[in-house]
């Protein structure tokens, strides 16, 4: 009885040891949510506690929908320092040219707010276009944040093609001339004034054709002409106030009768391999297709092929160097073509030497010759 007695004490002493160190532990606290920061705030690095100025933004993102190209388009973005000691925004950057900074604050006292004013102008641009501006401060948060404006740009008049480019054959005594569609994309009917040119060589015709929305202006330029690029603005008044006016650059490209690419053969000193270079010649005539024949080097040692390409008046012309060429100092070297042009019965072409270089062990290279054509079977 006393052993039975005895037994139970000790078991219902171990139960209470035990029970002990389970009621010191400690009970894990409950999960806080973290409070989102607000729209266009800048998080501080990870485990950063030093005090000091910190920079927000009330959004870093301007979107300012539709505007009309010309339209000079203007927001002013609220900073507020967040910490604790001044802030100082040193720099605004803007990414490009159209888009600027006005004069925006410097130093902000911490707890208050201060504007950084933007305008971008749209005169350039059309379509879907987003910007960049560049913030540099003291910040510890972020000492360089970027701010964004975006939106859509669209033209009230849309001029097709922009730049009036009128390609004229170098012996043509014809007038040239191109067309441009002009589009009223506004919900007034337009009219225009009758064109004007800056340049006597280009004449000007509208036609309408559909009434105050769709137009063509046919630019012509007149002869003579001489080689080279002839540019001109052709000008109407509108009567959008948005638009009141239209300005297209016309531009008569005449190029020579016969277009070496490039103009010589620039010879490398490589003593020790055969060298090819090659140049592209092109045909601009307009009584004919231009037809070359008999390619001849001054040197006979230098090989010279002359392939026609697949457009007509266009030619390849390689020439090959043996080992060891070089163009006699106060010499001349070129290679010749004969053409069906009367005006340039033979074009020559130098050869340029750019310098000396050490000598290279490759193996010989030469122009390989040109495949022999595959015989047909003749039926009886």
């Amino acid at each position: 009885m006393y052993s039975i007695g005895l037994c139970t004490a000790l078991i219902v002493s171990a139960l209470t040891a035990a029970s002990i160190p389970l009621a010191a532990q400690s009970v894990p606290p409950p999960v806080v949510p973290r409070t989102p920061a607000p729209a266009g705030a800048i998080p501080a690095p990870p485990g950063t506690n030093t005090p000091g100025p910190m920079i927000q933004f009330d959004s870093l993102t301007y979107d300012f929908g539709r505007a009309a190209s010309g339209e000079k388009v203007r927001h002013i973005f609220t900073v507020t320092n967040t910490g604790n000691r001044m802030l100082e925004i040193t720099n605004v950057r803007p990414g490009c040219h159209c888009t600027t900074a006005g004069d925006w604050t410097h130093r902000i006292e911490p707890g208050q707010t201060g504007v950084i004013p933007i305008q971008f102008d749209s005169a350039q641009n059309s379509g879907n276009i987003t910007k960049t501006v560049d913030v540099y401060s003291n910040a510890k948060n972020q000492p360089r944040l970027t701010l964004f404006l975006k939106g859509a740009v669209w033209r009230p008049i849309e001029i097709n093609p922009q730049t009036a480019f009128i390609n004229i054959p170098a012996d043509t005594t014809n007038r040239e001339s191109t067309t441009v569609k002009i589009v009223n994309k506004t919900d007034s009917p337009m009219t225009l004034s009758e064109p004007t040119s800056t340049n006597p060589s280009f004449s000007a015709e509208l036609k309408e054709t559909q009434p105050g929305k769709e137009f063509e202006l046919v630019i012509t330029a007149e002869p003579p002409f001489t080689v080279g690029n002839a540019p001109g603005t052709i000008s109407m008044k509108t009567s959008l106030t948005n638009s009141p006016a239209i300005n297209i650059t016309a531009v008569a490209r005449v190029a020579p009768a016969i277009q070496v690419n490039p103009p010589q053969f620039y010879l490398n000193a490589l003593p020790n391999r055969w060298y090819t270079n090659r140049v592209s010649i092109r045909g601009n005539i307009a009584s004919n297709v231009l037809i070359l024949s008999n390619a001849i080097a001054s040197d006979s040692r230098i090989e010279v092929r002359l392939e026609p390409l697949g457009l007509k008046g266009m030619y390849n012309l390689m020439a090959a160097f043996p080992p060891g060429f070089e163009v006699p100092q106060g010499q001349r070297a070129e290679v010749t073509v004969e053409s069906n042009y009367p005006r340039n019965p033979v074009i020559k072409i130098p050869i340029l030497q750019i310098g000396r270089s050490r000598a290279f062990a490759n193996p010989p290279v030469r122009i390989p010759p040109p495949p022999t054509p595959v015989p047909v079977a003749s039926h009886p």
